[in-house]
């Protein structure tokens, strides 16, 4: 921490002890000593309790101002934690002592994340309100909020384990109460089941014509200079993995990773050039704050997450594209509307074993897998689960291209790479960006409301497929928020989820 936010913190700390000791801050301490206590060990203990205020402050502001940011879930009570379903899957009991402790790390690390962005996106007059916990300046506020987030980590080590963490899941029932779910699964499962084959039949036809033959094309190329797959590999490969088996990847090893992995966009062109809505776009906000879909700096957002395959966790590299609209193409389109974009994933072993992609549209629609040759996939589902889609066979030795359909946005198909000269160069930039997106005076937006979902993106099938629980069926919504089926229960950061289709 820098000398001016350690300052502003030991002040903050020895201005708040008389109230901390009198209790007012919420926070139980693991041990009381009898005997007087030490000037050291009351400071110890001031800092800690300033600190939960301090989180549990910007946390309620945030709530209430509604700059929420979903990316990651509240922990009920401890604004100092956040979790992901991947984190909510471990076996808390069964951690060592270092485990359980890089298990708490990784939580605060996505709650200073999510609260860093959340004071970003507040009025200047809620930050100032909030200077009696935290700084004013950007990067003292973040370094701080890493300070506290060590000093409750190493607290909360040291108290009874947190036992029943759980992600909530992004279905409403209520909603499959209200609309006979039981009966109405039925025509939705038969609907999934021909939206499967029709999408498979599309992209065999498109396979079997080729692309060069199959209409016009616009070809967006990621940064040249990435390293070739099988060096990008071998440096996962020396990566150490933490207590929890998770590969630790500095960011400059997890770019060059992420860059080796990116696939390129073929996007249909029907006259030549695309059209405005089949750009890919860069979000910003403007000075009221609303999202502008900017086609002129192709871009793909990129982010790390994790999953779990046979006892090992696996890496995630995921790449996002957006786009300004889907257009109705016909006079009442259920599925048109504000926003579209999809999501493609490749699941990597920390060994380098490729072992499948999958892709979504950021509605959390239309989810699809490909095993990676070597592997199949071969889901044993009771009938009360949606069927999976899967899609062919990819070679994980090569890079590949995704070859979208104009308007809709679908995947006709994986190809290998091999873009000609005419191509529109992508801008790579983190996914995480879109969570707080500076406009032209210095304030902070997000397309992405408290709920996660893009408000503007709502779809008309909303209105038809409510019984299936999901929350606003058809609109984007942020990474971590995605129900991926309307039959039964799926999500697109379920751990568990390869386990699920059987990967083999």
């Amino acid at each position: 921490m820098p000398h001016t936010a350690a300052s502003w913190f030991f002040k903050l700390a020895l201005s708040l002890l008389l109230a901390a000791l009198a209790g007012c801050a919420a926070i139980h301490v693991a041990t009381v000593d009898r005997a007087p206590m030490r000037e050291n060990q009351a400071a110890i203990k001031a800092s800690l309790y300033a600190c939960h205020a301090g989180y549990q402050a910007l946390d309620e502001t945030a709530r209430d101002l509604g700059t929420v940011d979903a990316r990651y879930q509240r922990v009920q009570g401890l604004a100092h934690l956040r979790t992901s379903r991947f984190l909510a899957s471990f076996d808390v009991a069964a951690l060592s002592e270092a485990a359980y402790q890089r298990w708490l790390m990784r939580q605060n690390a996505m709650a200073v994340e999510g609260l860093f962005i959340e004071w970003l996106r507040l009025p200047p007059d809620s930050q100032q309100q909030l200077s009696r916990y935290w700084p004013s300046d950007k990067a003292a506020v973040k370094s701080a909020l890493n300070e506290c987030g060590a000093a409750l980590v190493d607290h909360q080590a040291g108290l009874p384990r947190l036992t029943g963490m759980d992600a909530a899941e992004q279905y409403q029932n209520w909603k499959r109460w209200a609309g006979l779910y039981p009966l109405a699964a039925l025509p939705f499962y038969l609907g999934v089941v021909n939206e499967h084959q029709a999408l498979q039949q599309q992209q065999r036809e498109f396979a079997n014509t080729g692309a060069e033959r199959a209409g016009q094309w616009t070809y967006y190329a990621p940064p040249i200079g990435n390293l070739p797959l099988t060096e990008a590999l071998a440096l996962l490969r020396r990566q150490p993995l933490d207590e929890l088996g998770i590969p630790l990847l500095d960011s400059a090893v997890e770019n060059q990773v992420l860059g080796a992995f990116m696939p390129a966009l073929a996007i249909s062109s029907a006259h030549g050039a695309p059209a405005d809505n089949d750009r890919p776009a860069h979000l910003i906000a403007d000075a009221a704050g609303t999202i502008q879909r900017d086609t002129t700096q192709p871009t793909l957002y990129t982010h790390v997450s994790h999953g779990r395959y046979q006892g090992q966790v696996t890496l995630q590299l995921n790449y996002s594209v957006w786009f300004a609209e889907r257009k109705a193409q016909q006079p009442l389109d259920l599925l048109a509307g504000q926003f579209d974009g999809i999501t493609w994933r490749v699941h990597l072993l920390p060994s380098g074993a490729v072992l499948g992609y999958d892709k979504m549209h950021q509605c959390g629609c239309w989810y699809q897998f490909f095993p990676a040759s070597g592997f199949s996939a071969q889901p044993a589902l009771p009938r009360t689960q949606e069927p999976f889609n899967i899609g062919a066979t990819l070679h994980p030795a090569q890079r590949h291209t995704l070859w979208l359909a104009a308007n809709t946005h679908h995947l006709l198909g994986v190809q290998a790479a091999n873009a000609p000269s005419a191509t529109q160069p992508l801008t790579v930039r983190a996914y995480a960006q879109l969570r707080a997106l500076e406009s032209p005076n210095g304030r902070y937006f997000s397309p992405f409301n408290a709920q996660g979902l893009v408000t503007e993106s709502r779809r008309p099938e909303r209105l038809v497929f409510w019984p299936m629980g999901i929350p606003s069926p058809g609109a984007m919504r942020i990474h971590g928020t995605h129900a991926i089926a309307f039959i039964g229960y799926r999500h697109f950061d379920d751990p568990w989820l390869l386990e699920e289709l059987g990967l083999k």
